[in-house]
């Protein structure tokens, strides 16, 4: 029992700090709450599952496929979508209200879209699913697999941020948008590339989940939550708070998942809101 809460938590949190790493992201920079970033976790799982039922090809190769693709949808959507409001709204609080209204109406349009051109039956993409022995517990190789390559795609995430040219601008964007203007900066790519690398950081969730999972048009909402939840556990534009926090809050799931299943998310909540008493902006909160 023990063994398997701690196997089984260290995959979940692994995968939920790489969905909730995108959603700081975006939010960090663009100060756009997504509420519909689960929907490009989901688009990232149907890319890979149409390519694995068509083509053979296997959820870790899909990566390179369903990721870009997601990325590129992204970055139209911040474009085309939110780069309007992000020009009329002259203070924060009034991006972050109406970019909440559009995200919403983005969820459904895509959610609905998905189901009318896929229906909406459950879909995976079983991969390694023979099971290895861990510390005396049984666990699929995919969902190990998942993990890692969970783990290796937030740390180059990281390292994107912290050692390029690209990360310095959006951190540069993140603590002054004026400066980083006057110093050559164009806000409006930054604030596109973030939202398309958050989109692709989803995506890339989705094609793992996959191999151990079957996921619906309709699946997108509860993953958006786990990753708030992650967020505001962690501290908002936190990198170490979304890692941290992933691990935290797979934990929490994975514990009550295995007592009864039905108390996940209030178990999950519930840690949040203890959490918060005690120290309001998160663990990393500055």
């Amino acid at each position: 029992m023990f063994e398997d809460i701690i196997i089984g938590g260290a995959i979940l949190g692994a995968i939920y700090s790489l969905i909730a790493v995108g959603l700081n992201l975006q939010y960090g920079v663009t100060r756009i709450l997504n509420i519909a970033h689960g929907e490009f976790l989901m688009l990232g799982a149907y890319v890979t599952c149409i390519f694995f039922a068509l083509y053979g090809v296997n959820p870790l190769v899909s990566l390179v496929i369903s990721g870009p693709i997601v990325f590129v949808i992204g970055i139209l959507i911040q474009i085309v979508v939110f780069r309007r409001i992000v020009r009329v709204s002259k203070v924060a609080e009034e991006l972050e209200v109406r970019s909440l209204l559009v995200c919403f109406a983005l969820m459904y349009i895509i959610q609905n879209v998905v189901a009318l051109i896929f229906t909406p039956n459950p879909r995976g993409a079983p991969y390694l699913t023979a099971s290895i022995n861990i510390a005396g517990y049984w666990v699929e190789l995919g969902m190990v697999v998942a993990a890692v390559m969970s783990i290796i795609i937030s740390l180059l995430m990281y390292l994107l941020l912290r050692f390029t040219s690209i990360g310095l601008a959006m951190r540069a964007t993140v603590e002054d948008p004026t400066g980083a203007q006057l110093v050559g900066i164009n806000n409006l790519k930054i604030h596109a590339v973030s939202f398309g690398l958050g989109a692709l950081l989803s995506a890339s969730a989705g094609s793992m989940l996959v191999m151990f999972r079957y996921l619906t048009p309709f699946t997108g909402p509860d993953y958006t939550f786990i990753a708030l939840a992650v967020i505001v556990l962690g501290g908002t534009g936190s990198f170490m708070g979304s890692l941290v926090g992933g691990f935290i809050v797979g934990y929490v799931y994975y514990a009550s998942l295995t007592i009864d299943p039905l108390m996940t998310f209030a178990a999950v909540f519930s840690c949040i809101i203890i959490l918060l008493l005690i120290r309001p902006k998160g663990l990393f909160g500055r």
